[in-house]
């Protein structure tokens, strides 16, 4: 066998073990897909900030059931805009589909407060809580 011949077999061979074991290529995310999220604690109220990049505020679900924030909703497969002619995937690692993230609510937030702003990709939740008396 010609020496250049193997060492392109041999690639070739590489590539192909790695697109199956999912090191290279993804070509579908998971079913239900986890954004990302952020929570602060400020003096009055926490804030639940969750990454919802390429979504329509009509997408997106948020509500407290018991003491528990449910925040869900479907996001669409970026694509690249029509016209541009072929396209191959090569890597695709943003999720996108259904999604539920769920955050346990401590007893001190007013449930029937709770206020969400979606803005830049971002939905920010607003968690506001009782106020504590300080006796001295």
């Amino acid at each position: 066998m010609d020496e250049a011949f193997k060492k392109m077999a041999d690639q070739f061979s590489s590539m192909i073990d790695e697109m199956m074991g999912g090191n290279l290529f993804r070509s579908s995310a998971p079913d239900l897909w986890v954004p990302a999220i952020n929570v602060y604690e400020l003096d009055d109220r926490y804030v639940v900030c969750v990454d919802l990049a390429g979504m329509e505020q009509e997408r997106i679900d948020v509500y407290v059931e018991g003491r528990t924030l449910h925040v869900r909703g479907d996001r669409p497969k970026p694509g690249v805009p029509d016209g541009e002619g072929r396209v191959s995937v090569h890597l695709m690692e943003i999720n996108s589909g259904r999604f539920h993230r769920k955050v346990r609510l401590t007893p001190d937030v007013r449930v029937a407060d709770v206020k969400a702003v979606y803005r830049k990709g971002y939905l920010w939740i607003d968690l506001p809580r009782e106020r504590q008396s300080v006796d001295e």
